[in-house]
């Protein structure tokens, strides 16, 4: 019984031993390096002190307000009629089967 003692002791020495040079193959990176020209591209985030210029367009008067808040409620009003066809039309098809 000590011989096969022996034997499982040296097998499990053995295994104990080669598996750090088993792993450290996963360890390893087969990746080239970055060159170091990659990292001195200026280009690649926009300036922090960079702030866009003053918008010079005119802020809307008073009468374009009122005509663009006109023409937005028109056609939200011509939308609204078409979302309630779908309903308006199941509502005589539910009525046919009361109807027999």
């Amino acid at each position: 019984m000590s011989a096969a003692r022996a034997a499982t002791r040296a097998a499990l020495l053995a295994i104990a031993l080669l598996m750090p040079l088993l792993l450290g193959g996963c360890a390893t990176s087969v990746t080239p390096p970055a060159d170091a020209t990659q990292f001195h591209n200026t280009y690649n985030y926009l300036p922090v002190n960079d702030v866009p210029a003053d918008d010079t367009r005119p802020a809307l008067s008073a009468e374009e307000q009122e005509k663009l808040r006109k023409e937005l409620s028109a056609v939200r009003d011509r939308q609204t009629p078409g979302a309630a066809k779908p309903a308006a039309a199941a509502k005589p098809a539910a009525a046919k089967p009361a109807a027999k």
